[in-house]
């Protein structure tokens, strides 16, 4: 059992790890991970500061929340604190409760490098913003003006809206959910920035790539990052740690010359090796030679953890 005042003097030292990140962004950003599981010594446990709302986020079933929970509590005693099990076979308990606070409204609006975002912290597993990838958002709207972008598995836009903020020519963002493609329309909405009926498409990602090559659609500028798995209709579920290769084989047939590629994988069951092989495969099966030209993490306030993923991003050029 974690003790109140090891809890106290751990979440002290996360904390103060974090400090000159959140300095640094001052008010532009107001999102963070405060404490991310075994890197911070909370083993199985994370907390997010989401404006003035804190999200602890249970992975192990036997992961002590109990000793967090009241230093969270004595740290930020004005904070309502949300508490999502996500390692629970519940799915009412991986989608969230409230246990300590003033009523809070369940959906809000935080910002992140100026932009903002509505996250959600009841009815889902996510609260539609993943904040291990504030890299590399960054790095997408310092990287797609005048670009034609393409946002795979899109989830709520966010990479969309980075390079629309960017002053993209154009963004599309493809994601199989309506529910997912609402607060994307919602969040462009809430920065002012251009949509239309080409901005958003309820589709299976691989088959919108097929449909797109057939028709000799291109992008300047494609992001993909799919779940680790995903289930496909009349098909056998996609692997990122298996399928990756074919799907970056897919983007490359829709990249117009000069274009680059934002390759995401956050599977544990995919290695650095392994992403590597993947890359090569794709290029073996393009004909092409794909280079790898940056790599991208998260910030600081996602320390490394064995036992979660965390954001890990390729800029990929091709040469044919």
């Amino acid at each position: 059992m974690v003790l109140m005042s090891d809890a106290s003097e751990k979440l002290r030292v996360a904390l103060l790890n974090r400090q000159s990140i959140i300095e640094a962004a001052g008010d532009q950003t107001n999102v963070y991970r405060m404490v991310n599981s075994s890197a911070d010594g909370f083993e199985g446990v994370t907390v997010d500061r989401l404006g003035n709302v804190l999200l602890m986020e249970q992975h192990r079933e036997d992961a002590d929340v109990a000793g967090l929970m009241k230093a969270l509590a004595n740290t930020w005693p004005d904070c309502p604190i949300f508490l999502k099990k996500r390692c629970s076979p519940q799915s009412s308990d991986r989608c969230g409760v409230q246990v300590k606070g003033s009523p809070t409204p369940p959906v809000f609006e935080v910002m992140e490098n100026g932009l903002r975002f509505v996250v959600r912290l009841l009815d889902e597993e996510h609260i539609g913003l993943f904040l291990d990838s504030r890299l590399p958002r960054e790095w997408v709207r310092a990287n797609s003006k005048d670009r034609r972008v393409l946002n795979l598995f899109s989830y709520t836009g966010g990479f969309g809206l980075a390079a629309a903020a960017g002053g993209a020519r154009s963004t599309v963002n493809i994601d199989n959910k309506n529910s997912a493609l609402h607060f994307a329309a919602e969040n462009y909405r809430r920065n002012g920035l251009p949509a239309d009926n080409r901005t958003f498409f309820k589709c299976d990602a691989l088959y919108y790539l097929k449909r797109a090559a057939g028709q000799q659609g291109r992008f300047d500028l494609i992001v993909v990052d799919p779940p680790p798995r995903f289930k496909r209709r009349r098909q056998r579920d996609f692997l990122a740690h298996e399928d990756y290769g074919k799907l970056l084989a897919m983007c490359v047939a829709v990249l117009d010359e000069g274009g680059v590629i934002l390759a995401g994988l956050n599977a544990l069951k995919a290695s650095d090796t392994r992403l590597d092989e993947m890359i090569d495969q794709a290029a073996t099966a393009c004909g092409v030679r794909i280079e790898v030209t940056a790599e991208l993490g998260a910030h600081g306030d996602f320390p490394p953890t064995p036992d979660r993923p965390t954001s890990r991003f390729r800029v990929l050029r091709v040469v044919k």
